[in-house]
């Protein structure tokens, strides 16, 4: 009776997965607890240091033990492979092989590339003056990082949803004017040193660094986040770009908005000269339209509709910015719905009309009131 009741015990224990005399619910193996699966040592003495995440990593996909998916099947388990790990390894390969064109362009083999639902980042960057991200691989992430910040941002103001926008950004960062000119030709379709971009469905921002303003990490944050402020908006709803829809204003309204909040002042100037701005001594946005309002001197929204992104002096624009400012602040979320009509063509009054409920006039009435409530007069 003894003998029967040690060979049931035996049994049962080969189909618990747990060992005679083991408490159920103690792990078999110690050293996956029973997941089949362990951490990769290799992996873990180089991480990807990810604030919000991403999807795929060159420099994690080069791993030799794990092929980038940071686990491995446990060596100390009698269990089949896992799966699992198996097609997210050939998913991460093809994935890499993918990129292969972008290093054929520029007959580079140490680019980081990064993906992310929103992004695609492909850096040349090797060293910057930021702390805790000391080298290639850390710096592709920061700016990653700041990408997926600067995104939500922009949902959350102006009220696009997030799967309303119709594809990817790319950011291209560059080290030298040959990589900068043979990638903006072939993926911007503009030959251009120290920045191109493409705007639309599909938007690609293409930047060398340590040419003109962009010599170092202030410069090019800037950069980035003004030009890909005028992609997210021109990749909203329809991939349509409002530049060159009459709809200039908003355009660039939008990116100098963003760049103003990051870094306290507005630089960049697309699609005009700098002895214009030079001339127009514009000095602090809010201080200025607050004077035009004191003075009676104000470029109103019927003004400023109608023009292109080209067409803009540098005052219209800061009264874009303005009025960008307010909408993305005071009337949260109504920036979106208003781009999304004013990319159908439709004039300005209809659009504010059916987007925000209220007639231009009326709009512009409430800008001003929230203005000389919200704005500064200091002139630095």
């Amino acid at each position: 009776m003894n003998a029967l009741l040690t060979l049931l015990l035996v049994v049962l224990s080969f189909g618990s997965g747990h060992a005679v005399g083991q408490e159920p619910g103690t792990p078999a193996c110690e050293s996956c607890k029973d997941r089949g699966v362990v951490g990769c040592r290799v992996c873990a003495s180089k991480p990807c240091n990810s604030e919000r995440g991403f999807t795929f990593c060159s420099v994690a996909q080069e791993c030799g033990e794990c092929g980038g998916v940071r686990w491995l099947d446990c060596p100390a388990c009698a269990r089949p492979a896992d799966a699992e790990l198996e097609r997210k390894r050939a998913e991460l390969a093809a994935w890499r092989a993918g990129k292969r064109e972008v290093e054929d362009v520029v007959a580079k083999r140490d680019l980081v590339f990064i993906d992310s639902q929103r992004f695609r980042l492909v850096s040349d960057l090797k060293k910057l003056e930021i702390k805790g991200a000391g080298n290639a691989h850390a710096l592709a992430h920061l700016y990653l990082d700041r990408l997926e910040r600067l995104h939500a941002e922009f949902v959350a103001d102006s009220g696009v949803p997030e799967d309303k926008f119709t594809g990817p950004t790319t950011l291209m960062l560059w080290t030298s004017e040959k990589d900068q000119e043979r990638a903006s030709s072939k993926y911007t379709l503009e030959k251009a040193t120290p920045l191109a971009k493409l705007m639309g469905k599909n938007p690609v921002v293409s930047i060398c660094f340590g040419k003109g303003q962009l010599k170092d990490d202030e410069g090019l944050h800037r950069a980035v986040v003004h030009q890909v402020a005028h992609c997210l908006l021109s990749n909203a709803y329809d991939g349509v770009w409002l530049g060159n829809l009459k709809s200039g204003w908003i355009d660039e309204g939008v990116a100098h908005v963003y760049e103003q909040r990051y870094f306290g002042s507005v630089e960049i100037w697309c699609a005009t000269t700098d002895k214009l701005v030079a001339d127009a001594k514009l000095g602090r946005f809010e201080a200025h339209v607050l004077q035009a309002l004191g003075q009676n001197s104000v470029v109103g929204l019927t003004t400023l509709s109608g023009q292109d992104t080209v067409a803009l002096s540098p005052l219209q624009r800061v009264f874009g910015w303005s009025y960008c400012d307010f909408l993305l602040r005071h009337r949260k979320g109504s920036l979106g719905p208003l781009a999304r009509i004013l990319k159908q063509s439709k004039p300005l009054s209809e659009a504010v009309q059916s987007a925000l409920q209220i007639g231009l006039v009326d709009l512009e009435l409430e800008w001003s009131t929230w203005v000389k409530a919200n704005y500064s007069a200091k002139r630095k």
